[in-house]
């Protein structure tokens, strides 16, 4: 049993509101983009100084004011990691975009493929919109003014010290918290900015790896080629042989060569060469070595 005190989830957007969802999704597209490539002033416009109060301060109000005060630099704190974090992400998809452009740029068969073309449109989108939203993130982390009580809470114009009024302090705590308040606002359109462009880059990318893969199946596979690099040292009952048919062919060569051979050993000798180099011819070709 739900009580009427306790906030319920947003309820889905129904179906007859979509178009104009959408319609306002757009619309906050095109203001952070917009705001995104603005210059800004250092710091929000100046609100008046706080009425004196009618009644007396107590120091419970003063700890409400500088509560107040503290939730606002929680919040501007909490930004800046945000923002931070996002950078982390970037760090993870600018390898990816990067790694898909040079695949789609070495390995496309022709400029007129389609696949080629779908590909390189939307690593295009992702780059922009992932250099945007660094834009944003860079913008949310920069140095910003930040209003605090400082030495003229305490001392005044002649450099006597105040007395302390707990009025004066109050009113001033009140006041660094609007101005602060409307600072962080400011923070949060672009750390918004960043994370909306960022998810977009991801979508992107995500959507260009169709297309890339694509590409890489219908390319042509290369056949698997071996090389032996270095010294190759073979040894077999084929290379013992050779070596031994050439020992007999040398010691035919040499009593050729001390005494006058007849046709029957000059036919002899040319069967153990034809021999031998049909033997040769078995024997696995030794390829080319690598320098």
């Amino acid at each position: 049993m739900s009580s009427p005190y306790f906030a319920q989830p947003p309820i889905p957007i129904k179906r007859g509101e979509l178009t104009s969802h959408l319609r306002q999704l757009i619309v906050r597209l095109r203001f952070i983009v917009w705001q995104i490539l603005v210059p800004f002033r250092s710091r929000p416009e100046e609100i008046p100084p706080l009425p004196e109060p009618a009644a007396e301060i107590e120091d419970k109000q003063v700890d409400q004011c500088q509560w107040l005060y503290d939730q606002t630099e929680k919040r501007r704190s909490h930004l800046e990691q945000k923002a931070q974090s996002t950078f982390g992400l970037m760090t993870f998809l600018v390898p990816l975009l990067v790694s898909q452009f040079v695949f789609v740029i070495s390995k496309a068969t022709g400029p007129s493929s389609t696949s080629r073309s779908v590909s390189m449109t939307l690593l295009a989108v992702a780059t922009v919109l992932l250099l945007l939203g660094f834009v944003s993130a860079v913008r949310a982390v920069a140095v910003k003014a930040v209003e605090a009580l400082y030495l003229q809470s305490v001392v005044d114009e002649t450099g006597r010290f105040r007395k302390y009024e707990k009025a004066f302090r109050a009113r001033g705590l009140l006041w660094c918290t609007a101005m602060n308040e409307a600072m962080n606002d400011h923070l949060a359109q672009f750390v918004k900015g960043a994370h909306v462009l960022t998810a977009g880059a991801i979508i992107t990318v995500a959507l260009a790896a169709v297309p890339t893969g694509m590409m890489f199946s219908s390319l042509p596979s290369s056949a698997a080629q071996m090389r032996i690099v270095g010294t190759v040292d073979v040894s077999s009952g084929e290379l013992s042989d050779l070596r031994a048919d050439l020992a007999t062919l040398n010691k035919a060569v040499d009593a050729i060569s001390k005494s006058k051979a007849s046709r029957d050993e000059i036919k002899s000798l040319q069967k153990m060469v034809t021999a031998l180099d049909a033997k040769l011819k078995k024997l696995p070709k030794t390829p080319a070595h690598d320098p």
